[in-house]
């Protein structure tokens, strides 16, 4: 009788490592996990190898690759916390961000969230003629 293949996924951050064998020898590894994290966070570190930064959508525009998460106003803070969200953004560019990154909300969310995120004061918004309403995290002065 042959034994059933056994696979663990653990996801982190952004990345993800998966480990396959028999029952035991996944046991078995999984006593060492913390030197194998340890091993492929430094690897993932290292000078020479490619960490992916960007993603594109519809060819030619680049938006930050953010971490992956279920809620609309951690993806939202982390989009407008990276370099791209230092220019002021509009709904429709946030909304896009977050596709690229697999993070789907309706438009209709993520205008109450960033409507909340105001009266908040994580974000600060303003009516461009052309574009519409632009938001920025909101820099406090301490």
């Amino acid at each position: 009788m042959s034994e059933t293949p056994f696979h663990v996924k653990i996801r982190i951050g952004d990345r993800e490592l998966e480990i396959g064998g028999s029952k035991e020898e996944v046991l078995s590894t999984l006593d060492d996990l913390g030197s194998i994290v340890e091993k492929v966070t430094q690897a993932f570190n290292q000078k020479g190898v490619e960490v992916q930064t960007k993603r594109k959508k519809n060819g030619d525009v680049e938006y930050p690759n953010i971490q992956h998460t279920t809620q609309c106003s951690e993806a939202i803070v982390s989009l407008l916390g990276t370099d791209w969200g230092k220019t002021p953004r509009a709904i429709g560019e946030l909304r896009e961000g977050m596709e690229a990154n697999a993070i789907f909300f309706p438009k209709s969310t993520i205008s109450g969230v960033l409507s909340w995120q105001i009266k908040k004061g994580v974000l600060r918004r303003w009516k461009d003629k052309k574009r519409g309403y632009l938001y920025v995290l909101n820099e406090k002065s301490d």
